[in-house]
């Protein structure tokens, strides 16, 4: 399920649970919502933290409790928010298409480097050019988003679990993008030698290493979660 799917869904859930709070935890919930305006949360957070807090607050109204006695003063509630872990989340398409790539052009970058510098009889080839790896690795990442999007995502908790496809139509799917993507990196045997640049081993190592430094950095700063190669 996309996220944007689940934020209107958490939304209207938090409009309905709301309509039920008391005037005072009504009131609470104004103030919180104004204190997290003002700490510039984001629409997405906003929804989260109201989500995880009007439930329980609905079914402590049942016996009498208060938003206060429940989560504390506003202010106090704020700096919980405020200091608690950032939670992961579903990359979109762009995300994930790079996210996959970089992996990719990191993977292939470094065997373009390791395998001549272990080979007794190194030797340089086209098919290591610089073009030929950001092509493969650009397709390749987009193909591996797609396997992701029509077969693993409906493994995440939230999915409609009932829309996966079943095993065979799964591996007729994983088949036709893989085709799809080796006839795209055949396509590149016809690059030009003259752009197509081909470097010495241990700086492909080095634009490898840097590769997977960037996609690293990349996932822990965007809180990314969901790929062909990590699905959570």
């Amino acid at each position: 399920m996309e996220e944007q799917d689940l934020l209107r869904q958490m939304m209207a859930k938090n409009r309905e649970l709301e309509k039920q709070l008391t005037k005072r935890n009504e009131q609470y919930i104004f103030d919180l919502k104004k204190a997290m305006n003002v700490a510039n949360l984001s629409e997405e957070e906003k929804v989260k933290v109201l989500d995880e807090m009007l439930t329980p607050l609905v079914e402590g109204q049942k016996t009498g409790k208060t938003a206060r006695q429940l989560f504390g003063t506003v202010s106090e509630r704020l700096e919980v928010i405020l200091n608690a872990p950032k939670p992961s989340r579903l990359g979109s398409r762009n995300e994930l298409w790079l996210d996959n790539s970089l992996l990719m052009f990191g993977f292939l970058s470094l065997m373009a480097g390791l395998l001549p510098m272990l080979s007794k009889t190194p030797t340089t080839s086209q098919q290591g050019g610089l073009f030929t790896l950001l092509i493969g690795s650009i397709s390749g990442g987009y193909a591996f988003y797609l396997i992701y999007k029509y077969i693993y995502s409906y493994d995440h908790p939230d999915a409609d679990k009932s829309k996966k496809p079943g095993i065979w139509k799964s591996m007729l799917l994983m088949a036709g993008i893989m085709l799809g993507w080796m006839v795209v990196f055949m396509l590149t045997a016809f690059i030009p030698p003259a752009i197509n640049i081909v470097f010495q081993p241990a700086v492909y190592v080095v634009i490898g290493a840097g590769a997977l430094a960037l996609r690293y950095y990349l996932r822990k700063k965007l809180n990314l979660t969901g790929s062909m190669f990590i699905r959570q």
